[in-house]
């Protein structure tokens, strides 16, 4: 449609006809073109001359061509195209579409809901007022969703910045902000945005065709027969800034940078090694492929630091056993202020939960989670996990792996789950669980409760009052200070029992449990079995253990049931003297040196032990084992408490000797020195007796006493058992005559009972 008009062109009353084509159109120049230009056609924006078909009055059509022009396009829903240069479009009032086209525009849509295209080139673009759409095109392009930048944006906008490493300043409003390829840096604003800078795509899983066709972007690290590197990790690398409202923020392939703002925002990193912050409000964050730096902020944020759902499934491995690549979610993440829930995903994460409740799982590999302060709930996943739950009670589950796991403070629960674990209880009142595997436990200060479950386990109680169970395997239960109650459970336990302590030994499996006192006797103190039954097995004792000092006083006690063997019993303990110093009898060895009262030193060439249970010694009373107390024996001798054999004969050396025998030294066996109370037979749970050989029977020097080695007889070989009988005769064969018996003689002259009465009495 057109329009004619007349225009008196000569001053002289002549005229002239123009044909108006309701375009306004520009030069190849420099334009300025506002409401006072006139185009060759007669065209002028806002003059109320629009004659297009469906047009209101100044909706204007505008082609600036090119140079670099200037267009104000003033009133109505114009249309303006820029051409190619440099151009500045001012939109003004109305719905207007504005297109830069090439060169490094300026274009403002003002008020009114604009369509900006700025096409290429590093365009400098502005929605305005109203909800606007802004497109960047190609070029490093600077874009605002409003009129004043950062500030005082207003509308609900859509920008998307296109290729290039773009600006966007979404302002406020609920926009939707699309980044485009390139590296660019993103502020929300305002409003509840939607922000994407992964190029286009959606959440939806994806294949490993749509990765390498660049929907995506490869990651940086390539996936063994998946996918190659990302041949280009710093083209897309991207800062966004979502601002106030509930935003939600996917930044896709590279390094990425996001700091959500106030809101409840959803931030999803993407693939590569992002820095994820949630700042204030309620958010959930993923990580994604890629070794992440995740802080929740403030308030309870839900945090996923390995998935990532637009990667293909091989990427988010489950399974660690399958996992090619172990080291592409290597992840930090602080869940902050707030009660968080944090799932650390694949491969070995470092998770704090910081203050509040928390809900934290490690999930595959070697994690470190710490629950931080708050009632935490800290669970390791499969791997050797690291737990801490902080401050207050908390809740930590080790899972699969060997996990060291430490309640601290408060009053917490801990399971280790399967494998070889490591719980500490730390303070409060704690439950500890080991689960299956060998675990060490530690109940820490607090009346504590540890229960070893499967393995052979190591308890200990620490301070308070706790209760320790070993359950099933070969345990060790120490009660620590306080006075604690100790059951073994099944199998061969040990305890290590502390004043006031109950020890119940158990029953079950291969039983043979061992109460060790060793730790509660003093310097000259023995050990006292009172209230001492036989158990309906057959083969333990119920009763008492009073711990006396060296003068008989009595310093505390151990109720025990159900118990094998009892520890100190016999020569385990006694020190013999060696060139190397004294040397606790049970640590010598074949080949070893020991200093002889004749012989000066000699080796050691057979080394044997004899157990005897309760059962045994009840059966056989007269293997029971004689103490010999301090300074019994005379100046001062033996040094310390020293518990024999009852045949064990040790060197008596007096005038009385001399007078009665002849002998200045003899040898008595120490069931014939029995006298009163300074050496006396005494009941035990069971007994090791302890021997030593050498090519001679020597005198040694045990506890500063002299006493004899072993000496091979008749009796003595059938005393041992055949296994070690066997070892002495493939030793010394001629011992199995009784020639060679009679050879291997005795050091010293051995008294007869009524001979050795003659020295006691």
């Amino acid at each position: 449609m057109s329009s004619t008009y007349s225009k008196n062109n000569d001053g002289c009353g002549g005229g002239s006809t123009t044909t108006r084509d309701g375009i306004v159109t520009g030069t190849a120049g420099n334009d300025f073109m506002d409401t006072s230009y006139v185009d060759k056609d007669g065209d002028r924006p806002d003059s109320y001359d629009a004659i297009l078909p469906g047009a209101a009055p100044n909706d204007d059509l505008i082609y600036a061509k090119d140079g670099n022009d200037t267009v104000i396009a003033g009133l109505g829903n114009d249309k303006v195209y820029a051409g190619n240069g440099n151009d500045y479009v001012d939109g003004g009032v109305g719905n207007d579409t504005i297109y830069g086209e090439a060169g490094n525009d300026t274009l403002w849509g003002r008020e009114g809901q604009d369509l900006i295209y700025g096409g290429e080139g590093a365009d400098l673009l502005k929605g305005g007022a109203d909800n606007d759409t802004v497109d960047g095109g190609s070029g490093n392009d600077v874009i605002y969703g409003g009129d004043l930048g950062p500030i005082c944006n207003d509308g609900a906008d859509a920008l998307d910045g296109g290729d290039g490493n773009d600006t966007i300043y979404a302002g406020t409003g609920n926009d939707t902000v699309s980044g485009g390829n390139g590296s660019d840096r993103i502020e929300g604003g305002d409003g509840d945005d939607l922000i994407d800078t992964a190029g286009g795509t959606t959440t939806s899983a994806i294949s490993a065709a749509s990765l390498t066709s660049g929907n995506v972007g490869l990651p940086d690290r390539g996936y063994p027969g998946l996918y190659p590197a990302d041949s280009d990790p710093y083209n897309d690398r991207d800062t966004v800034f979502g601002g106030n409202g509930n935003d939600t923020i996917r930044t896709g392939d590279d390094n990425d940078s996001v700091a959500g703002g106030e809101g409840n925002d959803l931030i999803d990193g993407g693939v590569d090694d992002d820095t994820l912050n949630g700042q204030g409000g309620r958010d959930t964050i993923i990580g994604g492929e890629g070794n992440d730096l995740i802080d929740g902020g403030n308030e309870g944020d839900l945090i996923y630091g390995g998935y990532d759902s637009s990667v293909p499934d091989a990427v988010n491995i489950r399974d660690d056993a399958g996992d090619l690549r172990p080291d592409n979610g290597l992840d930090t993440i602080y869940g902050g202020e707030g009660n968080d829930t944090v799932f650390g995903m694949d491969d070995a994460d470092q998770i704090f939960g910081g203050n509040g409740d928390d809900s934290l799982d490690g999930g595959i590999d070697n994690d470190l989670v710490d629950g931080g302060e708050g009632n935490d709930t800290v669970i390791g996943g499969q791997g050797n996990d690291t737990l801490f739950g902080g401050g207050a009670q908390d809740r930590l589950y080790g899972g699969d792996g060997a996990d060291s796991v430490s309640g601290g403070e408060g009053d917490d629960s801990a399971e280790g789950g399967n494998g070889n674990d490591s719980l500490s209880g730390g303070g409060g009142q704690d439950t500890l669980a080991g689960g299956a595997g060998d675990d060490v436990m530690d109940g820490g200060t607090g009346d504590d409760r540890l229960t070893g479950d499967a393995g052979n386990d190591a308890l200990t109680g620490g301070d308070g009052q706790d209760r320790l169970d070993g359950g099933a395997g070969n345990d060790t239960l120490t009660g620590g200070n306080g006075v604690d109650t100790m059951l073994g459970g099944d199998d061969r336990d040990t305890f290590y029992a502390g004043f006031g302590d109950s020890v119940d030994g158990g029953t079950g499996g291969d039983d043979f449990d061992t109460l060790d006192l060793t730790a509660l006797i003093p310097p000259g103190g023995s050990v006292e079995l009172a209230n001492v039954t036989d158990d309906p097995d057959g083969d333990s004792i119920s009763g008492i253990a009073i711990i006396r000092n060296s003068s008989g006083g009595e310093v505390g006690r151990v109720t025990f049931t159900e118990i094998e063997q009892c520890v100190p019993c016999f020569t385990p303990g006694s020190l013999i003297a060696t060139p190397r110093g004294e040397v606790p009898v049970e640590s010598l060895k074949v080949g070893d040196k020991v200093i002889t009262r004749d012989n000066g030193i000699q080796e050691i060439r057979w080394v044997g032990q004899k157990d005897l249970s309760w059962a045994n010694l009840v059966a056989m009373p007269h293997l029971k084992p004689v103490l010999i107390r301090q300074g019994s024996l005379g100046n001062g001798l033996p040094e310390r408490d020293m518990l024999v054999s009852p045949n064990h004969r040790m060197l008596v050396a007096s005038d009385r000797t001399q007078l009665y025998f002849d002998e200045h030294e003899v040898l008595v066996s120490a069931k014939h020195l029995v006298s009163g109370n300074a050496i006396h037979q005494v009941d035990r749970a069971g007994v090791s007796y302890i021997h030593f050989l050498f090519d001679d029977h020597q005198i040694v020097l045990a506890d500063g006493a002299w006493t004899e080695s072993f000496q091979p007889g008749d009796y003595s070989l059938k005393g041992i058992g055949n296994a070690q009988r066997s070892e002495i005769l493939e030793l010394f064969p001629e011992l199995a005559t009784e020639g060679g018996l009679q050879d291997y003689v005795a050091a010293r002259r051995t008294l007869k009972r009524h001979e050795a009465r003659l020295l006691v009495r």
